[in-house]
Order: structure tokens, then sequence, then C-alpha cells
């Protein structure tokens, strides 16, 4: 589905940066990659073990993603975020 400007305008997206317990890194990529609003989840090297992005219409609705949703999945140990500037 192609989207128009007004529509990627509109959409609020965040970076977050995943840390979770050691062993559990796939389990952990392929759980937050099935969460609705999540465009992508990889691993990483370095201080972070994964980064997602993610998309949603409000800020509430990024905020329950991210708080709700990743931060509530297991072995999930911090998240960092970062919010995109429009």
């Amino acid at each position: 589905m192609l989207r128009t400007p007004q529509v990627i305008d509109s959409l609020q997206t965040a970076f977050v940066m995943i840390n979770c317990e050691a062993g559990h890194e796939n389990d952990v990529v392929e759980h937050i990659r099935s969460i609705g609003g999540i465009k992508e989840a990889i691993r990483t090297h370095g201080p972070h073990d994964i980064l997602s992005s993610v998309e949603a219409p409000t800020v509430e609705s990024l905020i329950e993603i991210i708080e709700q949703r990743i931060r509530k999945t297991p072995h999930v140990k911090t998240t960092t975020t970062l919010v995109k500037a429009h």
C-alpha cells in the first residue's frame, strides 16, 4: 500500500533499542516483529541487542506499543526510546 505524504507526516515514529537476557535475543526479536506497529526489528552488535522501529497514528498509541507490548515482552531487560522529531 502506498502512503501519501499526508499519511506519512501524520504517523508518530520511534526507534526502540532493546536489551534482553542473554540467549533469548532470537526469541525476543521474533516476538517484537509480531507486534502491530513494529516496522522493523533487527539484531545488533554493540550496547543494545535489538533495534526496532515503531509507527503509530498517535503519540498515545505509540506509548502503548512501547510500554505495554515491547517492555512487557518476556526476557526484555531494558529499553531506550528515541522519538522522531517532526
